[in-house]
């Protein structure tokens, strides 16, 4: 007659110094191939596109940058078109983003991609008004210094003008930081990578000697890399039971 016995197996612990550093697979590891490919698409061009707009045009204000759009019609159409397209993938990746951290970390994640949906809605208002200096520049009917004057040198503290401001520096500056935080925390894709998306915030701010974007790409592309190579946590080894609990055995 067969026996049973009942044991009972204490919870598994480990030590900090050999535990590694990740435990948890990237929630992009259940994607398809097609799906890991589209997502590291959409990083890839709304970085590359973003930094083709900073090469071709070079940092112009004011009169300066419209002689300068009516003698370059070319380089400037494609600077416009390049920052057009960029907009619609930056808000696939916050999309992107918003998928991978979501799980661990909700409500920065979900905040990050809110307050970036309006850091892009301004950015597409921006985009809007350079398409219609470019439209100006071009059609040679409206004095270049009358243009600039009207348009000033940002926002004023009218309604509309408040809004915007609010919109685009609150959405964008502080969007990308907090949603960059909910990637770090779900480490579905390389921490340095996300650094670099913060830095490139930062240095923004700061007047460089080269388009700060290129930081930027270098980090969507980064991220883009990793997504395409995203596997399970310490591929080839199972999933482990790390709690303990009651087991019976049957012992002939």
């Amino acid at each position: 007659m067969s026996r049973w016995t009942v044991l009972w197996t204490p919870p598994r612990t480990e030590s900090p110094m050999t535990t590694p550093a990740t435990r948890t697979a990237s929630p992009a590891t259940s994607w398809s191939r097609g799906a890991r490919a589209a997502g590291a698409l959409t990083l890839a061009l709304a970085g590359l596109l973003w930094l083709l707009a900073d090469l071709v045009e070079p940092s112009l204000e004011g009169v300066a940058s419209q002689t300068w759009i009516a003698e370059n019609p070319g380089p400037a159409g494609v600077a416009l078109t390049a920052d057009m397209l960029a907009t619609p993938f930056l808000a696939g990746a916050t999309a992107l983003w918003l998928l991978l951290a979501r799980a661990r970390s909700p409500r920065l994640a979900w905040t990050g991609a809110v307050l970036l949906v309006f850091g892009l809605t301004g950015q597409a208002v921006i985009t809007g008004v350079g398409l219609t200096a470019y439209m100006v520049a071009q059609s040679g009917k409206v004095d270049a210094a009358a243009f600039s004057a009207a348009i000033g040198d940002g926002p004023d503290a009218s309604l509309p003008g408040t809004v915007f401001t609010m919109m685009f520096f609150a959405g964008a500056f502080i969007g990308i930081v907090v949603m960059m935080v909910a990637v770090w925390r779900s480490r579905a894709l390389p921490r340095a990578a996300v650094l670099l998306l913060v830095a490139f915030q930062a240095a923004d701010i700061v007047s460089l000697p080269f388009p700060t974007t290129v930081i930027a790409a270098a980090g969507l592309l980064w991220m883009a890399v990793s997504l395409l190579r995203a596997r399970g946590v310490r591929a080839g080894r199972p999933a482990e039971d790390m709690g303990g609990g009651v087991h019976a055995v049957e012992r002939s």
